[in-house]
């Protein structure tokens, strides 16, 4: 049970880097507007801009450098 703690622990982080998403890292996308077709997204970091049916947009639209 002791040693059961620490794997948990370690698992938890290898599925954290796993699943982590990069396309989006530095997007913070915000809801413009709401309309009939969707719903309209702008990124401030990046300037990009998007449409989606609902829900935030899953990839970065604009090309940030990186650091």
């Amino acid at each position: 049970m002791l040693l059961l703690a620490p794997i948990l622990i370690i698992g938890l982080y290898v599925a954290m880097y796993i699943l982590r998403t990069e396309k989006t890292g530095a997007c913070k996308w915000r809801q413009v507007s709401k309309g009939a077709e969707g719903v309209d997204w702008a990124c401030p970091v990046c300037g990009a801009t998007a449409q989606t049916a609902s829900g935030e947009p899953k990839h970065c639209g604009g090309r940030m450098p990186k650091l």
